[in-house]
Formats: C-alpha cells, sequence, structure tokens
C-alpha cells in the first residue's frame, strides 16, 4: 500500500522480518547492498556508498577525541568508512541478525554493537555503561520510526550528547510531499517494505522540539547526490543535515 500526504503508522514487526530476510542475503563480496539495498546492482551499491562518504565524512572532523553514536548502523557500514583514529565507536540496530553480521566484520578494540529499539537506546546504553557522544550519525534510520516515537527517540538521543556535538543525519526524504510504504512488495527486492519517507520540513518540526531547543542548530543541509544517475527515484531523494551545538 501507498499513502500519500496521510500520517501511517508502519509496523515494527514487520520492519524487522524484513531485515532478518535482508541479513540472510549477506554477501562478503558487495556487503553493503543488505541496507543499501539494489541486490542487481552492485556498481551502484559502492558508487552511492563512495559518495556519500567523501562528502559526508569530511563534516564531522574527526579526531582522536571523536566518540561516535551510530544508531541504525546496520552491518556497520559507516564504522568501516571511519579510518581515522578515534576514541570509540558504539553502532546500535534492532536487528540481532544484522548486529550479529557487524561484530563478525571487525576486531577493532574500540568498537562496539549492541541491539536496541529505538526507545530503548538510553536504557541499552547505560546498561553496557556508554555514554557521553560528541558525534551521533543516523544514516537512514529516521524512515523507520513512526511519528508517535521519533520525540522518544530525539529525547534520548540528546540524552547521550555532549555539550559539542556534532549531528549527522542522511535521510531519504519525500520529494514535494509525504510518502509512507505499508506491506508494499517490492519488485527489487523481492519482499514486502515499509517505510515512512518524510519531507525536510516534516523532519526538521521533529529537530525543533527535541534538538534545536537544547541548543543544536542546522550547520549544513543539502541533498546528497548530485549525479542524475546515483538518484534512480521520481518520489524520493536522499538528503542531509549536519546538525551542531557549541557550548563553552
Amino acid at each position: 500500500m501507498r499513502v500519500k500526504e496521510k500520517i501511517e503508522n508502519i509496523d515494527y514487526n514487520e520492519t524487522k522480518e524484513f531485515f532478518k530476510n535482508r541479513a540472510g542475503k549477506f554477501k562478503t563480496d558487495n556487503p553493503y547492498a543488505v541496507t543499501m539495498y539494489q541486490d542487481h546492482n552492485e556498481k551502484l551499491v559502492r558508487e552511492r556508498n563512495k559518495k556519500e562518504v567523501q562528502k559526508l565524512k569530511p563534516l564531522l572532523e574527526l579526531s582522536e577525541q571523536s566518540r561516535i553514536l551510530d544508531v541504525g548502523c546496520g552491518i556497520g557500514r559507516w564504522g568501516d568508512a571511519i579510518s581515522e583514529k578515534i576514541e570509540e565507536y558504539c553502532g546500535l540496530d534492532f536487528s540481532s541478525d544484522l548486529i550479529k553480521i557487524a561484530k563478525s566484520r571487525t576486531e577493532k578494540s574500540n568498537y562496539f554493537f549492541y541491539e536496541s529499539e529505538v526507545t530503548e537506546i538510553e536504557k541499552v546504553l547505560a546498561k553496557n555503561k556508554k555514554k557521553n557522544y560528541n558525534t551521533i550519525l543516523l544514516m537512514g534510520i529516521l524512515m523507520y520510526i513512526n511519528d508517535e516515537d521519533m520525540g522518544i527517540f530525539l529525547e534520548q538521543l540528546e540524552h547521550q550528547c555532549m555539550e559539542q556535538t556534532r549531528i549527522c543525519i542522511r535521510e531519504p526524504i519525500g520529494v514535494g510531499e509525504r510518502l509512507t510504504l505499508k506491506d508494499f512488495f517490492s519488485e527489487d527486492l523481492n519482499d514486502n517494505y515499509n517505510a515512512i519517507y518524510r519531507t525536510r520540513d516534516e523532519l526538521v518540526h521533529f529537530f525543533e522540539e527535541e534538538l534545536f531547543q537544547k541548543g543544536f542548530q542546522i550547520e549544513q543541509e543539502g541533498f546528497l547526490f548530485q549525479e542524475q544517475g546515483l538518484n534512480n527515484r521520481t518520489e524520493t531523494t536522499q538528503y542531509y543535515f549536519i546538525l551542531q551545538r557549541w557550548r563553552a
């Protein structure tokens, strides 16, 4: 089902089942297709990943003091992209299957992966004695969170942020209007798919209450890909925000 403009919840259990199926398709020679899809176009997966990292990683301004929290980390794609020496990387994902793969792919002692629902990140991090991050990555996760849980998630996320923190958000957005796919069968993925493609303004509305009022502001934003070949959808497009908070 395709729902335009109207607010419609998606079923988290269906999404979990979808990613369990995706994890079963993991291949070491094309690992990122698990969460970037395009199963039959390995070249596009590699090019999109390359362009995304080239554009966004410099904006993170990583250093040896960087403490990175990657929510919706999948198999650790962005963990792979970080070649710089950092203090810590922590990846969270609600898919136990993806977390299992992520753990198997790294031997770095300062990399940690935990299973967590988006409304339970505070509890999961506290349980594992993890806190205080100055770099937050939200790479294509907001589309899987219902409106009613967005405020809870962003509030818990802000609690993990240090006084000086940068948040990098990369999200597919609806072009002109909100689009929800609910139990929508995708021929490309050969599976039912659930996702919410909000407009840019809808996303900013959520940021205003939970992040802007806590000192964050938009430092930079824009369309991720300029190359037409990397945008093969007409109703959605990849967009990014860099949010920054500076406090003495």
